[in-house]
Formats: C-alpha cells, structure tokens, sequence
C-alpha cells in the first residue's frame, strides 16, 4: 500500500517530535476508508502568549477524492492536541462513511413518515404524518451558549451526537447552526445580513431569509417546503431561532437566550 502523502505545516515553536507525532498519528487513515485518500493536511499552531490555556491549536484535512474531512482542537500542549485532533479526525471519519453507507442502502425516497436524517445515531422511531394545518409548536427550548467559533460549534454537536446546533459566532458576531448535511460533511447557516469572512475549511450556506420573520411566517414555511428544520432570525426577540419537525408530527422551536 502507498503511504498516505501527509503534509504538516506549523507556526510557532512547534518540536520536529509533534511533527513526527502528526504523522504517525494519520498515517493510517486509509483502514477507515474505502476509497483512496488522496492526501492529509496538518495544520500545528503553537501560541507564544503564555496567557492563553489552550496555546496548542492542530487542524487536520483529509482529501478523499476532493471530498474533506476535517477536525480541530486545542489542548495545553502540542502532543496532547495532537492526540486529540487524530483520534477526532478518525471519528468524524468513521462518521462519515457510516453516513455514505446508510445513504446508499436507503432508496431514493425515504418511505412517507420516516427520518431520512441518515444519521448513524440509533434508529429513531417513524415520524407521525401529520397534516399540516394541525401541526402546531408544541415544545420550545431556550439555551444560554457563548460564542463559539464554528469549530467549536461542530465539536460540541459531534460531542452531543445532534442533527443540528444553534450556537452565536464568534467569527461573525451573529446567531448561526451548524448541522450535519446528507452527504454526511458539516455545514453552517449564516443570516444574509452578516459578512462571511474569508474562511476556507468549511460549507457556508445563507439564510433563506434575506430579514428576520415573525415564528408564524417561519412555521408556514416549514409547512411549504417539509425541510426536517428551518433556522431564521425571530423579529420577535432579534435573536436566531430553530425550528424542528417532531416525531409526533408536531414542532418543536429553540432559540437563543
């Protein structure tokens, strides 16, 4: 078998023994995958500011065939981060191709009422057809979250094993979700009103809305368009909200506090 091409990069004080560490780590990628890997990128940040906790930063990218996986972390020390990034890396790839697996035995067309999230969480019980006009908001959860970079933000949604996580973005100062798409890759919803910076390493799709929505308009919508969740900005309370489809064919909401 041909050795998986590993580039590792660094900034800051980093030793050739995190490097060395970095390789060893990933250079077995290809027993988790079908297909070939093409090639893994390691990013190792080592901060000089004695301040800060967390100094050590890693980021790993994995090039299957032009599709990425990725992870990050940050630890006290570079070894530590370096442990870390792996062993999440190898679970968000494990992830991944359970997701692809899932996704090819399904037919084209998820029978009426089921889940067709494809998450390879337990199986969850079929959805209760409801019809639309009964459908009602029958559950709402409000959490307190600081902001959290969007890296943080898909740690802590594969951490709690969701679909999705609403969370505020320290990036964008702004109310956004991060969720698990079909293809089973991490996406993040952002409103129309914020300006995306320059980020590579992650799919950023827009808002639907181009303004914040009264909870009626956004349940409407969900009743047009059957989407499993919907993320909008609630004129009511100017914060980022969610709105989800149920198992017993009702809605639930959660919002930001």
């Amino acid at each position: 078998m041909t050795p998986i091409n590993i580039e590792v990069t660094t900034r800051g004080d980093v030793s050739d023994h995190a490097r060395e560490q970095a390789r060893e780590k990933l250079g077995d990628l290809e027993r988790l995958v079908k297909g070939p890997i093409l090639g893994v990128r390691v990013v190792l940040i080592q901060e000089a500011n004695p301040r800060i906790s967390m100094p050590a930063r890693a980021q790993a990218e994995v090039d299957l065939q032009g599709r990425f996986v990725r992870a990050r972390t940050a630890a006290p020390s570079m070894e530590a981060a370096v442990d870390d990034v792996a062993e999440r890396l190898q679970r968000h790839l494990r992830r991944y191709v359970e997701r692809l697996i899932t996704r090819e035995r399904e037919p084209a067309q998820a029978p009426p009422g089921e889940w067709s999230h494809r998450s390879w969480s337990p199986p969850r019980p079929p959805t209760f057809v409801r019809p639309t006009e009964e459908r009602e908001i029958v559950s709402r959860k409000s959490f307190v979250f600081g902001a959290m970079s969007v890296g943080e933000a898909a740690n802590a949604l594969e951490d709690l094993d969701h679909d999705f996580l609403l969370f505020h973005d320290a990036g964008t100062d702004a109310d956004a979700v991060v969720y698990w798409r079909d293809d089973g890759l991490l996406a993040v919803i952002e409103p129309r009103s914020v300006q995306l910076p320059d980020e590579t390493g992650r799919f950023v799709e827009q808002s639907r809305f181009s303004s914040p929505i009264e909870l009626e308009a956004a349940v409407a919508e969900m009743n047009a368009v059957g989407h499993r969740f919907l993320f909008f900005e609630n004129a009511a309370t100017g914060r980022g909200s969610v709105v989800y489809r149920r198992y017993d064919g009702d809605y639930g909401l959660i919002e930001l506090a």
